[in-house]
């Protein structure tokens, strides 16, 4: 019998974390809790959720032991689903799809091995991820992040069985081992058969019988977990519970709670139109901060988007357009102050304003500019002509802007250059991008772009604003980003497919400090192409690269 003590308000250390199966294997007594929420702990332990597992790990271990031994009677593999073992006696009678169907012996009768899996083409090869106190991985631009808590809890069970199937004949050898630790690891997600574990495991080695002794060893250990057959559940005429309902219990509840529990339920019912989201964020007006500077045509694309989105829906938004003289395009200055005319002669609109500056083009300037033009309480929205959004991208701007408590900087997906894709972006309309356009070899999620930005003037002031000295390309961006996240405020930082930055060449001045060209050279060389495309361009024309 197992004793497990559950926290009393004298007892603070005692154990209130999940049963786990090493932990509850025997028959277990658990000492009662003031808090009902810890106690349900203890009745989570599912017998038949252990014995199911072991029965599906005993049919594996049977469908490999039935395609080794038809294998060596000659049965081809893939043959054995029809095979019989006498005349008219099958040895699977129920076919696929019926209720008796015992599993696919191709796939759960292969024996473990760290080449199953056999790739076909180079796209096909499984790429292994490195765990080592984080994770290093190649699915993210960011390769260094956290170990998250699937794979965190995943690492635990199977640190666990791995210690169970090591310590099965403890008593016999007159010791034990304990793990101490993952040094490093790798691991992989194979879909068609399951996970492959390759752990280097710090252990600790206790011998208790004869020349005792504690020594510290490390073990390598390769593991996989099979996955099983799929199994489907139809249910008919299966009833839905709404949010009012209260799960069942055997208990009665007071007639205050009862009260209280009505009351709500009318409430969500009769409220929700009324409190809806739309209703409560369309007062909101969302004010845009354009910097500009030449871009004629790219500014063109923007105002027709900003027409079809904002105006004739009649979106609560304001566009303030920060124009300045371009040298190498001086003509795009007065095209653009007339373009903008145009639009409110043709709405009556005259929420579009032009703010002039005769200064060199900078960004945080420019936007410095913008803000002047507000009072402290209005919501600003810092974006660029090369932007491509939609409505709902202004519904989530609004939700996740609060004044004096939350700030959203989107993750914005950018697009690689169309000329290794055979495309052209020029003359196109903004249409064309949306969600569909969201894919891996059209683009990535620019994780440390930091210039779009939503926020209220009030907090942009209370930040400092940007840092006005900064001159040239960039960096003005990163470093309010900095100030944002060491201050009270709380920081929204998440990818909007509603936010698209369309593809434009960057020219890198050989003025700009270092770091300045240091980030103009790598956002130039991130948006060249994936890493597919530029892996295939290579195995092309390798022998120009020698």
């Amino acid at each position: 019998m197992q004793v497990i003590p559950l926290p009393q308000p004298e007892r603070e250390a005692a154990f209130s974390g999940d049963l786990s199966r090493r932990k509850s294997t025997g028959p277990s007594l658990c000492i009662l809790s003031s808090s009902p929420s810890i106690c349900t702990g203890c009745t989570s332990i599912s017998r038949p959720g252990l014995k199911i597992q072991d029965d599906l790990q005993e049919s594996i271990l049977l469908h490999r032991d039935i395609a080794t031994s038809m294998q060596e009677l000659g049965y081809p593999t893939n043959r054995i689903e029809k095979a019989e073992l006498v005349k008219n006696l099958p040895l699977f009678p129920h076919s696929k799809g019926s209720d008796g169907y015992l599993g696919d012996t191709k796939i759960l009768g292969t024996p473990t091995s760290i080449t199953r899996y056999r790739p076909r083409t180079l796209e096909d090869v499984l790429e292994w991820e490195l765990i080592s106190k984080t994770l290093y991985s190649h699915r993210d631009l960011n390769p260094r992040r956290r170990i998250g808590s699937s794979l965190k809890e995943g690492l635990s069970d199977v640190v666990r069985e791995v210690m169970e199937l090591i310590n099965s004949f403890s008593k016999q050898r007159g010791r034990v081992i304990d793990f101490k630790e993952i040094l490093y690891g790798y691991w992989r997600l194979d879909p068609v058969y399951g996970v492959d574990l390759v752990l280097d495991l710090l252990l600790v080695y206790r011998k208790y019988r004869g020349h005792k002794m504690t020594v510290q060893v490390r073990r390598h250990a390769t593991i996989q977990q099979t996955f099983t057959g799929i199994f489907v559940r139809e249910v008919d005429d299966y009833q839905f519970p709404s949010v009012s309902q209260k799960p069942s219990s055997t208990e009665p509840l007071p007639v205050h709670k009862k009260l209280v529990h009505q009351l709500f339920s009318e409430l969500s019912k009769n409220l929700q139109p009324i409190l809806s989201y739309t209703n409560s964020t369309k007062k909101t007006y969302i004010n845009f901060m354009l910097p500009l500077s030449g871009r004629y045509s790219i500014f063109k694309r923007f105002l027709k988007m900003y027409e079809h989105v904002c105006i004739r829906e009649d979106e609560a938004t304001k566009l303030y357009v920060i124009l300045y003289k371009n040298e190498e395009f001086p003509e795009d200055f007065n095209r653009s102050v007339r373009l903008v005319n145009s639009v409110k002669e043709k709405y009556q609109y005259n929420d579009i304003h032009i703010v002039l500056s005769n200064e060199t083009f900078s960004r945080g300037k420019a936007l410095q500019l913008g803000v002047n033009s507000l009072s402290d309480d209005e919501l600003m929205l810092f974006i660029d002509v090369d932007i491509i959004f939609d409505q709902k991208c202004l519904e989530r701007i609004r939700k996740n802007t609060i004044k004096n408590k939350m700030i959203y900087f989107p993750i914005v997906y950018s697009l690689y250059s169309p000329s290794l894709l055979n495309k052209s972006y020029e003359n196109v309309d903004y249409s064309y991008f949306n969600t569909d356009t969201i894919n891996e070899e059209n683009g990535f999620w620019r994780q440390f772009g930091f210039g779009i930005v939503s926020l209220y003037k009030s907090d942009y002031l209370n930040l400092g604003g940007f840092n006005l000295m900064i001159n040239g390309w960039g960096y003005e961006d990163v470093t309010f980003y900095d100030n944002a996240v060491k201050s009270e405020l709380k920081i929204i930082r998440s990818v909007d497919p509603g936010l698209i930055h369309v593809f434009h060449s960057v020219k890198c001045d050989e003025s700009l400090d270092f770091e300045q060209k240091s980030m103009c050279i790598g956002t130039k060389a991130s948006t060249l192409g994936s890493v597919g495309q530029l892996q295939r361009i290579f195995f092309k024309y390798k022998d120009l690269f020698r």
